[in-house]
């Protein structure tokens, strides 16, 4: 399976993108522009995630879960405790510095809704491509340069 993210603004603290798997559009992104990851070519892999306590598409390569530590409280917009690249659910990027990308639908600037009904999605259709034997790939590709007229 190969998914493409294709970032399309990069403003202030965001950076907006859409995914695609196949080539058919699936859904809207979110990265924070000062911690999103370079473009290029990234397997995915399934991980039980400490935080989450769940499995999570993780882009390799990422630390071991045994650096990060349980938090008491978890939630979609809770960031975690060291830089781990990761699809997930969540609404902003404000503050949330550890690489991961948020899925869901564009509600507005830097806004997404319906993240974790999104999220399900995805990764319900990365655990079946998995299962198959199939290699997921994750290929992101950044906004062409503005040019000035």
């Amino acid at each position: 399976m190969n998914i493409q993210i294709t970032r399309t603004h990069i403003r202030g603290e965001y950076c907006e993108g859409h995914l695609t798997i196949d080539g058919t559009r699936i859904c809207d992104t979110l990265e924070n522009a000062n911690s999103r990851i370079p473009a290029g070519l990234y397997p995915i892999t399934l991980a039980k995630c400490k935080q989450y306590s769940r499995k999570m598409p993780l882009l390799n390569p990422h630390p071991p879960c045994d650096l990060c530590k349980k938090l008491p409280f978890v939630c979609n917009n809770t960031t975690l405790p060291c830089y781990c690249p990761m699809l997930k659910p969540g609404n902003g990027v404000y503050a949330r510095l550890d690489g991961s990308i948020i899925v869901g639908v564009y509600n507005c600037l830097n806004s997404i809704i319906h993240p974790k009904v999104v999220f399900d999605a995805l990764s319900e259709r990365i655990r079946k491509s998995i299962s198959r034997g199939n290699q997921v790939l994750l290929t992101v590709v950044d906004p062409p340069p503005r040019t000035q007229p």
